[in-house]
């Protein structure tokens, strides 16, 4: 299903299945409690997410964040189907969620404002990521339309977060080069 009716701008949007299935994969291994996505884009990710979720079989709360600007400023009806069931939509900017959030989530996954998340980065890192949680950012090599988010990456180095970043492509259809960071804190 397209969730922007357009499934050109869907692709485009749509993280890449190697790092969905990535984010699965850590989903199921971390079986975290308490999850925040910011961004919803064309929905891949979140799939990604509660596809691990679901496989965890146990409770977990699981928040998703977005302005839907890319609609509009309304929430796509596809999200309040039966596939997105027991998923928390807070129709909020990335900014004014992040902080006014008195919560701490075990896995957050970001991929909203790419033109600002750089400028929130150490706070979600410092404020909302839980002590042995999981912080995973999309686009942060991206360079040809989001330059700024390598910020992102060179905050991760210089402050000596345990990481790993994944933006190596072996086919020319995927889109890894554009780069997901995944943060460990300890």
């Amino acid at each position: 299903m397209s969730i922007y009716g357009d499934p050109k701008i869907d692709e485009v949007v749509r993280i890449d299945t190697n790092h969905a299935e990535l984010i699965t994969a850590l989903v199921t291994s971390r079986k975290p409690g308490r999850v925040l996505e910011l961004g919803f884009g064309a929905g891949e990710s979140c799939r990604a997410i509660m596809r691990g979720l679901r496989y965890n079989a146990r409770h977990a709360e699981y928040t998703v964040v977005d302005n839907w600007v890319d609609f509009g400023g309304n929430q796509p009806p596809a999200t309040r189907t039966a596939e997105y069931a027991g998923v928390n939509f807070v129709t909020s900017g990335e900014n004014e969620f992040v902080f006014s959030c008195k919560s701490t989530f075990d896995f957050i996954f970001s991929d909203a404002d790419h033109f600002n998340t750089q400028n929130w980065f150490e706070h979600v890192y410092t404020n909302l990521l839980d002590r042995e949680g999981i912080l995973i950012y999309h686009d942060v090599t991206n360079s040809k339309l989001f330059p700024n988010l390598l910020r992102i990456y060179s905050e991760t180095i210089k402050n000596k977060f345990h990481h790993m970043l994944f933006n190596y492509n072996s086919l020319e259809t995927e889109n890894c080069d554009r780069g997901l960071l995944v943060i460990f804190k300890h």
